[in-house]
């Protein structure tokens, strides 16, 4: 019973990376989010002009286009490729199960294993949190047993409701990277 509540607050955490309407083209660049924005209904991560940092530079004055933080590589492994997406969020300890993420990016799932670049990431304490959302409804699904749908957290595998520390990884001044395994339903 642990691990179905924990997961369905993993459900919420995720559901913001995307809405339940899907755009025809998903969009496939990290989102930056200061955690005080929320995303209106049907919002995509690629939707959101407010929060991207590239917003209203003018490439020809010389701004600085380098977007200001660390690279972070998200390697998922154990895709079964088929219809629907992968919702990838980087969240704090505070966001953990909580909500999306600072950094939410979102993929097809067409390759068994995919590599998840996030660009501008503040230094700090991350958990990885991946959902292969098969029916393209931007939530985590659940049955009697648990999620219907593949997930998988960074770290240590876990038994029971999910950790913010076993998942935690550290991004430094040289950037990071964390490994994910999804999991599906039998």
């Amino acid at each position: 019973m642990k691990t179905f509540v924990a997961l369905s607050a993993l459900s919420l955490a995720l559901a913001a990376c995307g809405g339940a309407e899907q755009a025809d083209d998903p969009p496939t660049e990290d989102t930056a989010m200061t955690g005080d924005e929320t995303m209106g209904e049907g919002a995509m991560p690629g939707d959101m002009a407010a929060n991207d940092p590239m917003a209203g530079t003018d490439p020809m004055a010389g701004d600085d286009m380098m977007a200001e933080g660390e690279t972070v590589t998200v390697n998922v492994t154990g895709i079964e490729p088929g219809p629907g997406q992968l919702m990838v969020a980087l969240q704090t300890q505070d966001e953990f199960a909580e909500a999306a993420g600072t950094y939410t990016q979102m993929l097809t799932a067409d390759a068994a294993t995919e590599t998840v670049t996030f660009e501008g990431v503040e230094p700090g304490s991350y958990a990885a949190a991946v959902v292969h959302d098969t029916n393209e409804n931007g939530e985590v699904d659940m049955g009697d047993t648990g999620p219907t749908e593949g997930w998988g957290l960074s770290g240590e595998a876990q038994e029971g409701a999910p950790e913010f520390d076993p998942a935690m990884f550290e991004v430094t001044d040289a950037g990071g990277s964390a490994d994910v395994s999804l999991t599906y339903p039998e």
